[in-house]
């Protein structure tokens, strides 16, 4: 499957914030870069100095996201008829279905996809329940 993936570069600063926000994107196609991200405003951390991480799109290396084209979409249909054929294994994530998700998402889909396989298979009682809802705040 065809997918776009990104390069980093990771850059620490002699100056205490470069940014007003953790991420800002930069969608036009005269910046080599696709956003910036300072990951202090993430994490809460205070420093004299920061470290920011510029994203560069790549056609080469690790899949991160999907290219939302007809005919990859009519590939991943193919692939996705074979998966389903097969007992006992789900596919979860951006990998899995061909879509792009933030990461929140992707936990959420993979929780909701463990509590059905354990109600399947008769291990998700009430108490697992209330560890799972007491777990998430």
């Amino acid at each position: 499957m065809p997918y776009r993936s990104l390069f980093f570069r990771h850059q620490t600063l002699n100056q205490e914030w470069f940014q007003p926000v953790g991420t800002v994107n930069y969608p036009g196609e005269a910046t080599p870069y696709t956003r910036i991200s300072e990951h202090k405003h993430i994490t809460g951390q205070s420093h004299p100095r920061t470290t920011i991480t510029y994203e560069y799109p790549r056609a080469d290396g690790d899949p991160y996201y999907p290219i939302p084209r007809p005919e990859n979409q009519a590939l991943f249909k193919r692939y996705e008829a074979l998966a389903l054929a097969e007992p006992n294994v789900r596919f979860v994530g951006r990998l899995a279905t061909y879509r792009y998700y933030n990461m929140d998402q992707v936990v959420g889909q993979a929780l909701a996809t463990y509590r059905r396989i354990a109600q399947e298979e008769g291990r998700w009682t009430t108490a697992a329940a209330a560890r799972s809802v007491a777990a998430a705040k």
